[in-house]
């Protein structure tokens, strides 16, 4: 009974527990696993054993005997499946390491499939690389061979430009010699700005109008008044300048006028020339342009950089001659318009006439020594095509522009611009200067309006009637050969 007592406790049922269920279905699942076949032994033999354990227990009534051996047996088996058990948890165990390491594996061999897909990729960009680096370097090896050609020609070349260069330089060793010999036969042109040339001329003019101003607006006395003839010598002289022989204002602006254009004419013919002609002995220059000075004058307008060689050597030779020459023919004008205008100045002022002449003449001599080595041409003009505003303004007979006090015998305002468009006829009294081809400072033309007051006063029948009201009131009247006496001082006083 021992035996069948214990039956119950190793009874079928118990191999068919939720554990050993599991169990199976783990087996089940690691079936596909190379590593789990000896599993599937095992299990198959313990579905085997089983079955053979419900056979016993259908037979456990019949044969009791058996019961205790199959008892036995189950025990035998129960042992064993025991073992089985703790043999399938190592084994579970076993199977979750190989699990862990088969998804380790897969994990692995996944990131080495991406990675062996980049490097695919990276491998085939580097071979793209590759064929475009083998491209440009066997492009460049064709640039390099080229370059090896054309270095090949250009050091031919350059040998043949050095032979040339030798014998270039040898050739403008050769040209500067004679460019510095051509130099030295030249006379160093200068640049300056216009407003330099301006100053200088408007020294000269503003002294030129100071001297007037001085000496030919005071009272000539009646016995100078009374030789007309004097007036009408001085008027062939400087014609066509009427002079009234009087005091009035109409009269001492003319004589303004008559010594501005007596000694601007005579300046810009003889002095203000780009090169001095010297004359032998007394000869005095003609009033006829000399050839150099009308050539000069056509090469500015025709071929500008021709005259300013021609005129640098010119200047070049003998420049101390030349100054000479020049002061020189200052004097000489000094002297003759001196001469011609002595009578209408103070008998007393006539000394002091002629030094501020001649230095006025010799400032005008100074400084167009400056303006004439310019890199422009200055040109004085005289006379015109058109005479217009372009080229001319109203004279400045008023003396207030040189002495801003008011004067006893002032001179009234010069006339507006507009009276030179409208005038029948103009008359030079101080010449206009052209900066190479254009006008740089216009020159000073005397009206017809200007001078309508004097010519009246100048008629022949007013020159009878005033000659009657001096000889009426005792004047003394002087010989006609005093002006000739009077003129021929000039000379002891030059000395």
């Amino acid at each position: 009974m021992t035996s069948t007592e214990s039956a119950p406790e190793v009874s079928a049922p118990e191999v068919g527990t939720p554990e050993v269920v599991q169990f199976l279905k783990l087996l089940d699942a690691l079936v596909a696993h190379q590593s789990t076949t000896w599993i599937n032994k095992v299990l198959q033999e313990n579905s085997e054993m089983k079955a053979i354990v419900k056979q016993k227990e259908d037979d456990d009534n019949t044969f009791f005997r058996a019961i205790a051996k199959v008892t036995n047996d189950r025990d035998a088996e129960a042992k064993k499946s025991k073992d089985a058990v703790a043999e399938s948890n190592a084994a579970k165990a076993k199977a979750d390491e190989l699990v862990n390491e088969i998804e380790g594996a897969k994990k692995t061999i996944t990131e080495k499939d991406q990675k062996l897909e980049e490097d695919a990729s990276t491998i085939t960009s580097l071979r793209g690389n590759i064929d475009a680096l083998d491209q440009t370097v066997k492009n460049r090896d064709d640039v390099i061979k080229k370059q090896e050609e054309q270095q090949a020609k250009d050091g031919a070349c350059i040998k043949d430009l050095e032979g040339a260069l030798g014998k270039t330089k040898t050739e403008l060793e050769l040209t500067t010699t004679q460019l510095k010999e051509l130099q030295g036969l030249s006379y160093p042109v200068v640049e300056e700005s216009k407003d330099f040339v301006l100053s200088e001329i408007d020294k000269i003019y503003g002294y030129a109008k100071a001297v007037a101003f001085k000496y030919f607006i005071s009272d000539l006395p009646e016995e100078v008044l009374a030789e007309t003839h004097t007036f009408d010598d001085i008027r062939d002289l400087i014609a066509p300048i009427p002079l009234p022989a009087s005091n009035s204002v109409p009269a001492k602006k003319v004589r303004v006028a008559a010594f501005l254009r007596s000694l601007g004419s005579r300046l810009a013919d003889q002095l203000f020339l780009p090169f001095y002609i010297s004359y032998n002995g007394s000869q005095n220059p003609s009033s006829v342009i000399d050839p150099i000075t009308l050539l000069l004058s056509n090469l500015s307008e025709s071929d500008p950089k021709r005259e300013l060689h021609l005129r640098s050597v010119l200047l070049a030779i003998s420049p101390e001659e030349q100054r000479d020459v020049a002061s020189k023919r200052a004097i000489a004008i000094a002297d003759e318009v001196y001469t011609n205008l002595v009578e209408l100045v103070l008998e007393g002022e006539q000394d002091n006439f002629l030094r501020d002449i001649r230095h006025l003449c010799a400032l005008a001599a100074k400084s167009w020594d400056r303006l004439r080595s310019l890199k422009e041409k200055i040109e004085p003009f005289t006379v015109t095509e058109e005479d217009t505003e372009k080229y001319w303004l109203p004279a400045e007979l008023d003396g207030s522009s040189v002495n801003k006090k008011s004067q006893p015998n002032g001179l009234g305002s010069k006339p507006s611009l507009h009276s030179l468009k409208s005038a029948k006829k103009v008359t030079l009294v101080w010449p206009g200067f052209s900066y190479g081809s254009e006008v740089l400072k216009q020159g000073f033309m005397l009206l017809d309006s200007q001078v309508e007051r004097a010519e009246e006063e100048a008629r022949p029948s007013k020159r009878g009637m005033r000659a009657m009201q001096r000889a009426a009131t005792g004047s003394p009247l002087q010989s006609p050969r005093r002006s000739a006496l009077r003129k021929s001082k000039v000379f002891q006083r030059a000395d």
